[in-house]
């Protein structure tokens, strides 16, 4: 019995055990392992000068290494404090909120949008399409077909092509041959950057560009096959 620990957190006394103390590294590990004189209070707990609010919590995750974290929503910014003041970053971890990632296949309202979606793609290859009002049923059909075929390894963007009112300029940019507009932000890409100025192809035709995030190498091709020409290109990106 001489591994339970009896702990005095902010005046509430909890009850564990050194080896789940020192599980991970962190404030108890520290605490244990080295020779420093450790506050107790008058019945002989470890005192800790902290808020107990969290920390059964706190001994959950030294217990199994992992809590769900959901349920406490609206109080995720005072654990990661307790967290980061016990030393435990794999709860720091899990307390810092994930960048959301766009559920593919996507249409894309704006071309900001898509370069968003291509940059948070999980997936080796992604692959994106703009085509034009007149042919949306048609690409829509080709789309649903390359879907079927490739969407467990190539994830898919759509936007519908503007209509070309004005002439302007083309720049090349890692996302293919575009119209300047707008800037592209620079959380768009680790190629891009806010000089690089893109929104829609030059062509009338349907465009559709292959990317592979892993070698920055990019595919482009005019076609209304949007199969065909992943078919003909997606072995040039290897095992996806």
């Amino acid at each position: 019995m001489t591994d339970i620990v009896k702990l005095d957190v902010g005046g509430t006394v909890f009850k564990t055990t050194k080896s789940t103390l020192t599980k991970f590294d962190g404030f108890f590990r520290t605490m244990f392992e080295t020779p420093v004189p450790v506050p107790q209070d008058e019945s002989g707990a470890i005192f800790v000068d902290r808020s107990p609010k969290h920390f059964d919590l706190i001994l959950n995750f030294m217990r199994d290494g992992h809590v769900n974290l959901q349920k406490y929503s609206e109080d995720v910014k005072e654990i990661q404090k307790e967290a980061e003041y016990y030393l435990l970053g794999g709860l720091v971890e899990l307390c810092v909120p994930k960048p959301e990632v766009q559920k593919m296949p996507y249409f894309a309202e704006t071309y900001e949008d898509m370069a968003r979606a291509v940059a948070s793609s999980t997936k080796k290859i992604v692959c994106t399409v703009f085509f034009g009002t007149n042919s949306r049923n048609h690409a829509i059909e080709c789309s649903m077909k390359a879907i079927m075929l490739y969407g467990d390894r190539v994830d898919f963007c759509f936007r519908e092509r503007e209509d070309d009112s004005t002439k302007q300029s083309c720049t090349d940019s890692p996302f293919g041959h575009f119209r300047t507009t707008g800037n592209v932000p620079s959380w768009a890409n680790g190629q891009l950057s806010e000089r690089f100025r893109v929104v829609y192809p030059c062509n009338s035709d349907t465009k559709i560009i292959i990317h592979n995030k892993m070698t920055n190498q990019v595919f482009e091709k005019y076609s209304d096959s949007i199969h065909d020409v992943i078919q003909r290109h997606i072995h040039f990106f290897g095992p996806c």
